[in-house]
């Protein structure tokens, strides 16, 4: 796993028609402690996140701020998302799919978790940009009980066309990136 932001120099390709596309798939979901007798020990009060932008996923086309959400029928983690749930202890919180530009880091917008996940202690924003390659970056807070606060802060580097899996004591996130071929393909 690479941690850090920007490992990599350089800037994402433009062709004729702008950056290449990108979609993106994410499955987010809580998951039991590996070993129950010895549990692994929150921060007392996960610090802060950043200040960044990050604006919801939109069901429709309007041209708003953010990106559009794509149907379930469009979702290529539809299986792994059920296998998840379907596994005592474990608890899928959102799935959503996405399609955006490859652009660097100053570029791609944060796609802020929905509202909903509030009520579950859940907030942050997850974010895909361009450099030379791929990179995801997730910034997430989950407030388990009054005293039980969990912080996730990572940035890996990825290749497109696989799943890839961010690992965290109390959820885990499954995230998939495909490139979209000119002629959809």
């Amino acid at each position: 796993m690479l941690t850090g932001t920007g490992v990599v120099m350089g800037q994402a390709a433009e062709g004729p028609d702008g950056p290449d596309r990108y979609r993106v798939e994410v499955v987010l979901f809580t998951q039991p402690p590996i070993d129950p007798e010895r549990p692994e020990r929150p921060s007392p009060q996960a610090k802060a996140m950043a200040e960044t932008m990050a604006w919801p996923l939109r069901r429709d086309d309007n041209g708003t701020l953010g990106y559009r959400q794509l149907p379930a029928a469009e979702h290529s983690l539809g299986r792994a998302a059920r296998r998840i749930s379907g596994r005592a202890g474990f608890d899928v919180l959102w799935h959503a799919a996405w399609e955006q530009p490859g652009v660097g880091p100053a570029q791609a917008q944060p796609v802020a978790l929905p509202m909903q996940l509030r009520a579950e202690g859940i907030s942050g924003f997850i974010r895909v940009y361009r450099q030379r390659f791929l990179h995801v970056e997730a910034e997430l807070r989950y407030t388990e009980a009054e005293d039980r606060h969990w912080a996730v802060s990572t940035s890996r580097r990825m290749r497109s066309d696989q799943q890839h899996y961010l690992d965290h004591p109390v959820l885990g996130i499954l995230v998939r990136v495909n490139e979209i071929t000119p002629d959809g393909a």
